[in-house]
């Protein structure tokens, strides 16, 4: 995969990145592409179908992966499940999904295929472009399982990165604070790793 062009900073240069837009509607498409030429994106690669951006993703080495939910072949779900086991090195790349259905039961499925982020149509360019700045700060691994190909998702657990507020109200810091209570004896730590036996 190529190097990210990406840089930690305040102003995020997306001149040399590669991105690969695919989508089942070409105006949308063609909404998320001059989106990212606003951003500095020279030239978003566009694909109506999984099976043109399968090609591209065998041939081409991409940053980013912008994944309509509907293709007119298959759906964004699955074009992703795929990215991820594909065997190349863009299956690490990070990927957006953009629907019109966010329910949790949708944002679940884009996060349970490899998901890096779901996002809802019509997407304001500001959130594209929080997305695309936690990405770069994103602390998460890359987690290879029998059932799961894709950043690790336990996004909630750790926070937001470094500097970037969270989505939510009771998004937890990365950074830790001073401690509120005495540190623990060693006696009453090994306490808390005993078995006791439940009372009735």
């Amino acid at each position: 995969m190529a190097e990210l062009p990406f840089r930690r900073q305040e102003r995020v240069n997306l001149s040399t990145a590669e991105v690969l837009i695919v989508g089942g509607d070409a105006d949308g498409v063609e909404i998320l592409a001059q989106m990212f030429a606003g951003f500095g994106v020279h030239t978003p690669r566009r694909c109506s179908s999984g099976a043109e951006a399968m090609t591209v993703i065998g041939e081409r080495d991409v940053n980013l992966v912008v994944v309509d939910s509907a293709l007119q072949d298959t759906d964004g779900y699955d074009f992703i499940k795929w990215l991820r086991r594909c065997g190349s090195p863009n299956a690490w790349a990070p990927a957006i999904l953009v629907t019109g259905h966010t329910t949790p039961s949708q944002i679940f499925r884009g996060r349970d295929a490899g998901a890096s982020f779901v996002v809802r149509k019509p997407v304001p360019p500001l959130v594209m472009m929080q997305r695309i700045v936690w990405l770069l700060n994103d602390p998460r691994s890359f987690v290879t399982s029998p059932g799961y190909y894709g950043p690790d998702r336990r996004v909630r657990s750790v926070g937001p990165p470094v500097g970037m507020k969270g989505r939510r109200h009771d998004d937890l810091s990365v950074e830790v604070g001073e401690a509120k209570t005495p540190n623990l004896e060693q006696d009453e730590i090994d306490a808390l790793f005993q078995p006791k036996a439940a009372l009735r």
